[in-house]
């Protein structure tokens, strides 16, 4: 189960990467080369960043790409359901 949930957050991250890029390319208006490299490189150390770039993922998404708000949601802030779900389940396991 693990690993079907680590395989699941690369593959969203490795979408969120192209959201994240896209977002920051269009808040800072980048239209050179060096705007563009600089949002590539402020993405490369965001995006991992559990609710930073699933932040700054929603937002390229939703301004960037033109998705509805829950859509973008759903997709990058996913792991915060599971992760409380999983939170309970070991607390009721610890107690049996």
């Amino acid at each position: 189960m693990r690993a079907f949930f680590q395989i699941a957050y690369f593959f969203v991250g490795i979408a969120q990467f192209f959201a994240v890029w896209d977002g920051v390319e269009h808040a800072i208006g980048a239209e050179s080369f060096l705007g563009k490299l600089f949002a590539f490189f402020v993405t490369f150390f965001v995006t991992y960043v559990p609710l930073v770039g699933s932040g700054l993922g929603v937002y390229g998404a939703v301004n960037v790409w033109n998705w509805s708000l829950e859509k973008s949601l759903i997709l990058f802030f996913w792991y915060v359901p599971v992760m409380i779900i999983f939170y309970f389940y070991a607390l009721y396991s610890d107690r049996n």
